[in-house]
């Protein structure tokens, strides 16, 4: 039916006196939000009556390096619903991610979110977080509420280096860096200003540490020790780094050089970054010694939880590996003789001692290439007899300080694994490889194994040496295992990471570069151009974290740029 316009007048008419009456019972009912109220973007006709908008409230936690990814992790809140908030994340200022606050904590409830950030290029970011407002009443409260920015470093970084300007050794040189993790800690070790001649060692060692699973670091100096750290000794060498979970302190060990290798001081820290003068652990005694390492039992079934010990090699008495102990977190120290006589300690350089679930100490060592272990039980009540992991060579690299000694771990489930460089017995050696052998008990050994490693241009992978070896185990996840080392060929050095998921039976095809270098750009040292008898790597909070040493062309004026480096994030 079609309408003629006095009709369509008199239908506008009543829609409108309609609409007018809809209005006023509106205006008249109940103050309740409409429904397009509580969106982050209403509509501008809305009504809005009630309490006024509240900013969103939370906070931007932090930045970690997990399971080999940068997370972000914090919590929103917004008082205008009980419901989860939205939060924006940009990295330098473009948006990355966008996720929901609906993560359960303790401490804020059904509120929290971890997210894993995209990959980064490499370099300094900076990562911001705002909460997207969920919108009450009027006044309205901005758009978006920041919660904060934090910085990282993808890829590597420089984290520390040595701070002397000493005429008598090699100015701007660090080598040698030892690490330990416990939780998200991290503690590195190493030596800065290394001396090129007699007697060897270094002007003072540095220690690096962070907080965050090795996104972020300090560094500085241990006092103490030598003349450059207000203490009485010529040189120090050979850090080692662990850690006592029973008493809460990090231990940093350093062999003190004067005309002789004189022995082991030990600093202590609850907070691995404000360190304790040092306190004698072995030596001062008048013998040489040489390459010690600690570790500490920190297995709360272990009947010896808390005991840390110390194995070194004495040259003085026909290189006799001597054993210390200490049960107080590192503060004092005994020698713990073998009860069979010291005619029957084995004899040997390079310990790596591991302890067991049970309690066991078992001492990996050996140089260049050809390695034995032994097991120590009742915390030094037993010494039980030295047996071979494998009587093998290796392959000196011209030029290059590349003594090959044995780098271990012991995972929750009693296992050990072993790397060094060298070449299996029965096969020509004409380059180092990376080898690998595993014992359930320090006792009986696998025969080692070549890691793996693949390389585009395989004729120029079959000439390269690989050197200093260093193991660490995921010790939530013993299938979890890494290997750094650095690989020699030509005058260049790559710093490669490889990473096993099943317990070393397979490895990742292509190691990860994590540095490259010349030989020139490296500190000098008696025995050939210096990285180190060993690498840094540990694992924190599911990630592998590396320290290692990177030479660099020096700035006008300076004959050397090698500093510790490190590198995020580094995955299984």
């Amino acid at each position: 039916m079609r309408l003629t316009f006095p009709a369509r007048h008199r239908l506008a008419a009543t829609l409108t006196a309609l609409f007018a009456v809809a209005c006023s019972a509106l205006a008249a009912a109940p103050a309740t939000a409409a429904p397009d109220c509580d969106v982050p973007d209403p509509p501008p006709i809305c009504s809005e009556p009630g309490e006024p908008d509240q900013a969103p409230t939370g906070s931007f936690e932090a930045i970690e390096h997990r399971n080999g990814g940068i997370r972000v992790v914090g919590w929103a809140a917004d008082g205008d619903t009980p419901g989860a908030v939205t939060v924006k994340i940009r990295r330098d200022g473009v948006l990355v991610l966008t996720a929901t606050a609906d993560g359960s904590r303790p401490d804020v409830g059904p509120h929290g979110f971890d997210r894993l950030l995209p990959a980064a290029p490499d370099g300094r970011h900076t990562v911001c977080v705002a909460a997207v407002n969920v919108y009450g009443s009027l006044p309205r409260q901005p758009a978006e509420k920041s919660l904060g920015c934090r910085d990282y470093v993808a890829g590597r970084q420089r984290v520390g280096g040595d701070p002397y300007l000493t005429g008598d050794t090699q100015h701007a040189t660090a080598v040698e860096p030892d690490s330990f993790a416990w939780g998200r800690t991290i503690v590195s070790a190493y030596q800065v200003g290394r001396d090129a001649d007699a007697p060897g060692g270094a002007t003072n060692i540095g220690f690096a540490t962070s907080y965050d699973a090795g996104l972020t670091w300090t560094s500085g100096t241990l006092p103490g020790i030598t003349l450059a750290g207000g203490g009485p000794h010529l040189r120090a060498s050979d850090p080692v780094v662990a850690y006592s979970a029973r008493h809460g302190v990090w231990l940093t060990a350093s062999l003190v050089i004067n005309d002789l290798h004189d022995g082991v001081l030990v600093n202590r820290s609850t907070d691995g970054r404000t360190w304790s003068a040092p306190g004698w652990a072995v030596g001062n005694d008048g013998q040489d010694r040489d390459k010690e390492w600690v570790v500490c039992d920190n297995w709360t079934a272990s009947p010896h939880y808390g005991t840390c010990y110390l194995t070194i090699t004495n040259l003085s008495a026909s290189s006799r590996i001597e054993l210390a102990r200490s049960t107080d977190g590192g503060l004092t120290w005994a020698t713990v003789p073998n009860p069979r006589g010291a005619a029957s300690s084995p004899t040997g350089n390079g310990t790596a001692p591991v302890v067991r679930p049970d309690g066991r100490l078992v001492v990996a060592y050996g140089l260049n290439g050809s390695t034995r272990a032994f097991t120590v039980d009742g915390a030094g009540a037993v010494w039980n007899d030295s047996g071979t992991i494998h009587a093998g060579t290796y392959h000196p690299v011209p030029g290059m300080r590349a003594v090959s000694v044995v780098s271990a771990e012991a995972d929750r489930s009693g296992r050990i694994v072993a790397t060094w460089h060298g070449c299996r017995a029965g096969y020509p050696c004409q380059v180092n490889d990376v080898l690998f052998s595993t014992s359930p008990d320090g006792v009986n050994w696998t025969y080692p194994a070549e890691v793996p490693v693949d390389c585009p241009d395989q004729g120029l992978c079959a000439a390269t040496d690989r050197l200093a070896p260093t193991v660490a185990v995921d010790p939530d996840d013993p299938a979890r295992i890494g290997i750094l080392w650095n690989s020699y060929l030509n005058g260049r050095i790559d710093t490669q990471f490889t990473s096993s998921v099943d317990g070393g039976h397979t490895w990742r095809r292509y190691p990860q570069t994590l540095a490259t270098m010349r030989t020139d750009q490296l500190a000098n040292s008696g025995l050939g151009r210096m990285l180190g008898e060993y690498l840094g790597l540990s694992v924190a909070n599911g990630s592998a974290v590396a320290t290692f040493p990177v030479g660099q062309a020096p700035p006008a004026g300076q004959a050397f740029d090698q500093a510790i480096h490190a590198y995020n994030p580094l995955g299984f």
